[in-house]
């Protein structure tokens, strides 16, 4: 499992503002200045945020960003999927081997199935607010001009 970029800033902007739940709504560029993000990226994967239902957009005179629901109901299996568009375990590792990948045949895809069933239960579990408070603080500090791909 690798997780994207987009998937990264997604998640530690969203335990920023469960760390700062009482001041929001934050704007983007603020976010992008503690957690040391690039403001246009960032910008971009906010919108995927809202579009997903995770959070929305403040307009007037304070505006930013507010949680849509609850950061104790986001679950990171549910943020990631989200974003990735696609379920993140359900392709065997060998995808590109003969055997067909199925757990009736392939011993190894059957142990593959048996730990990443408990890896989803873990990030099921694990909402944005446990995480935001069990994640140590820090900064992405992109250095200037790196381009960075924007996950599709």
């Amino acid at each position: 499992m690798k997780i994207s970029q987009a998937c990264a800033y997604a998640l530690h902007a969203l335990m920023y503002m469960a760390r700062h739940i009482t001041q929001l709504p934050v704007t983007g560029k603020a976010m992008a200045k503690a957690e040391g993000m690039p403001p246009e990226y960032l910008a971009k994967v906010l919108q995927r945020l809202v579009r997903a239902g995770f959070i929305r957009s403040v307009q007037g005179r304070e505006r930013g960003y507010v949680f849509a629901r609850p950061p104790e109901q986001i679950s990171l299996l549910a943020l990631f999927e989200s974003l990735e568009e696609q379920p993140l375990f359900d392709d065997c590792p060998l995808r590109h081997c003969a055997c067909g990948g199925t757990k009736e045949n392939c011993h190894l895809y059957a142990q593959w199935l048996a730990a990443t069933r408990r890896f989803k239960e873990l990030l099921e579990e694990t909402t944005v607010a446990s995480a935001a408070w069990h994640h140590p603080e820090h900064r992405f500090d992109v250095l200037p001009g790196l381009a960075l791909k924007e996950a599709e």
